[in-house]
């Protein structure tokens, strides 16, 4: 089996919260599960316009089992191999496993408004800046297969990704709805000279 133990990857006080199972980063089948992941999220428009993603970590595959969990910690600054870290200001998790296959296992963020609990069906994707503190809670029945990784994106600042975020969706919306073509390419420019003005290369 490629798996190993999850702690050998978690950094600091994480160790002593950390219990679950991770593909080998060196095994040929995570390099072509992470090549995968890599080339549909560069596919993605709407995880385009809500990363501006400009480095992104190696994605990690991971195994929840009964009794398995992962508690409350805060995901490193800094992440990658080394000679190579990149600062990482948004986190990810691919749910990988049905929501009826498994019990517990939801991914809690947690934030000034409270408690926000994750539990997505398969293929759908969860991001959310990486200094919140968050947790797996601990599996009861099944198994939950996931993948996470790190991104350092364009836009350092969450509000000014959101703001870029809120006007794709918008202009999106838009178009489907039938709106002149001048209109929405204006939306389009102010996007755009927005993310010029705020990204950091």
């Amino acid at each position: 089996e490629d798996y190993v133990d999850g702690r050998l990857t978690a950094g600091g006080s994480a160790q002593s919260a950390k219990a679950n199972l991770e593909l080998h980063r060196k095994s040929a089948t995570q390099a072509e599960l992470a090549r995968l992941v890599g080339s549909a999220l560069a596919r993605s428009l709407s995880f385009g316009a809500a990363a501006a993603p400009q480095s992104m970590v190696t994605p990690l595959f991971n195994l929840y089992r009964p009794g398995m969990r992962y508690g409350d910690h805060v995901d490193n600054a800094l992440m990658g191999p080394e000679g190579a870290r990149i600062r990482v200001d948004l986190s990810f998790t691919l749910f990988l496993s049905a929501p009826d296959e498994y019990d517990g296992g939801e991914l809690v963020i947690k934030t000034g408004y409270g408690r926000n609990v994750v539990k997505l069906a398969a293929g759908d994707l969860a991001l959310y800046p990486t200094y919140y503190v968050h947790e797996v809670t601990p599996v009861t029945r099944g198994e939950r297969w996931g993948c996470v990784s790190w991104i350092q994106s364009l836009v350092r600042d969450p509000i000014k990704c959101e703001i870029l975020l809120d006007l794709a969706l918008l202009g999106q919306s838009l178009a489907a709805a039938g709106t002149r073509q001048a209109d929405t390419d204006l939306l389009d420019k102010v996007r755009k000279n927005l993310l010029r003005q705020w990204a950091e290369t």
